[in-house]
């Protein structure tokens, strides 16, 4: 699968407001096909979470901090708006490495936190939308490999 531009500008659509984020999904999924296109955007988000969090996080982290960047992304929501702390708190853990965390929740579970994370993240990296492109320029890599991983251990697998 490969991560063309256009994911790239869907995902910096989502993340800075700019542009018109429905409309890129909505063709990126007419164009690839829905399931195609959730995974491709979806391991990208995952891998701008990853990065973001890594950053953040450079020297370590405890559960403390893990636990107040969930409280500070928790206050931040609007109104209306709520996440779980322990899907939360477990979706930046697995962002950080910690695969267990992650190993008994569903994909649009840790994709309701995911996204509240990550805005806290790069604010709190002053990764501004000026910023943005370099940022996700860094990302790029990070997810090719991903899927690049994925689908060849589907192929000696033999599920492709």
């Amino acid at each position: 699968m490969e991560i063309t531009s256009e994911y790239v500008a869907a995902l910096r659509s989502c993340l800075t407001g700019e542009g018109d984020y429905t409309e890129l999904s909505r063709r990126l999924q007419a164009r690839d096909g829905g399931e195609r296109s959730a995974r491709i955007y979806g391991v990208l988000s995952v891998m701008t979470l990853h990065l973001a969090a890594r950053r953040r996080f450079r020297g370590g982290h405890t559960d403390a901090d893990v636990i107040r960047l969930v409280g500070r992304t928790r206050a931040m929501l609007a109104e209306g708006y709520e996440i779980d702390p322990l899907v939360a708190e477990a979706t930046l853990r697995g962002a950080l490495g910690d695969t267990a965390a992650t190993v008994h929740l569903e994909g649009l579970e840790m994709g309701t936190a995911l996204f509240p994370l990550l805005i806290v993240l790069l604010e709190q990296e002053s990764i501004t939308t000026d910023r943005m492109d370099d940022f996700l320029a860094e990302v790029l890599p990070l997810a090719e490999a991903w899927l690049a991983r994925e689908q060849a251990a589907s192929l000696s697998d033999g599920t492709r």
